[in-house]
């Protein structure tokens, strides 16, 4: 199996290069990750609570729900559209899988935003619909959808993570509902924390103990170690319900987007894991309310003669 070196490079740009020269079938996906990341720099995601100050939850969320639900969010429609018609182009160039219905996809802002929209809440039947009115490919539209979220997503992050609580108890991301993409075995003391690959939170959760179905006996806990990776590399697993974790050893919090590529940079543990059976869930942890909204434009004033 042709492995991937995880790592080496911490400059995203230089990983996805990495990338794509090692695994060239990777390349469409590779350049609309590539897209995405450079999204992330754009200052227009960066103010998106309606709600003065972006404060807190409500005094009344449940404590199972995440620090997004509920919330209004706003964006800039024009920049979404932007976005979202630049993915549909790169990937059309780079003859991603189903890309070709993507061809003539030229949804208007408001389209964009409720695309953007159905991805923050992932909601697939949702984008399922949207891809029916425009006549695209679900799969196709459902993988730029997610990739479109990314800016919007990890800018709540930023500014909620101070809020995620010492102590949660459930596998899904504290602020947008994700489940982890791995979990990290970090420092020195191999504190085990949980990574989203949506929004990049980072929360702590107790070892012996299934993030999906809550399994605690440890003779139905187990981990898929990769002979030639050491420690350093492992998959956790559960007998009960078949899922499946990623875990890596860190010194130190793995950056945001390095999340996406250190997935793709292990994904021969996916292929091992998947190859004895187990699974990660499709379902959402947590239905997630959460509105995206176009940002009120703001009146132009100037002086009178």
């Amino acid at each position: 199996m042709q492995r991937t070196t995880p790592g080496l490079r911490t400059d995203p740009a230089a990983r996805l290069a990495d990338l794509e020269r090692q695994r060239p079938e990777w390349r469409a996906w590779l350049r609309l990750l590539g897209q995405s990341w450079r999204a992330l720099d754009d200052p227009g995601w960066r103010t998106p609570f309606a709600e003065a100050g972006s404060a807190g939850r409500d005094d009344g969320a449940s404590a199972e729900a995440p620090l997004l639900h509920g919330r209004n969010l706003e964006v800039d429609a024009a920049r979404v559209r932007r976005l979202v018609r630049r993915l549909a182009s790169t990937a059309v160039a780079g003859e991603a899988a189903g890309a070709a219905s993507l061809r003539g996809y030229r949804p208007s802002a408001v389209e964009a935003v409720e695309l953007l929209t159905a991805a923050v809440r992932q909601d697939r039947a949702g984008i399922g619909a949207l891809a029916a009115a425009a006549g695209v490919d679900p799969g196709a539209l459902a993988s730029l959808a997610d990739l479109a979220a990314l800016p919007l997503l990890q800018s709540c992050s930023g500014l909620l993570a101070h809020q995620v609580p010492r102590s949660w108890p459930h596998g899904y991301c504290p602020i947008c509902a994700g489940w982890p993409i791995l979990a990290e075995r970090r420092g020195l003391d191999r504190t085990r924390r949980l990574r989203c690959g949506r929004c990049g939170g980072d929360w702590p959760v107790n070892w012996l103990c299934c993030i999906y179905c809550g399994e605690k006996e440890h003779e139905r806990l187990a981990s898929l170690v990769p002979e030639d990776r050491g420690e350093t590399l492992r998959v956790e697993t559960c007998a009960s319900c078949r899922g499946y974790l990623k875990s890596v050893a860190t010194l130190q919090q793995v950056p945001p987007f390095a999340l996406l590529l250190q997935d793709l940079e292990t994904v021969e543990l996916d292929l091992v894991a998947l190859d004895r059976g187990y699974c990660r869930p499709r379902a959402a942890g947590f239905a997630l309310d959460v509105r995206v909204t176009a940002r009120p434009s703001r009146p132009i004033w100037r002086a009178l003669p």
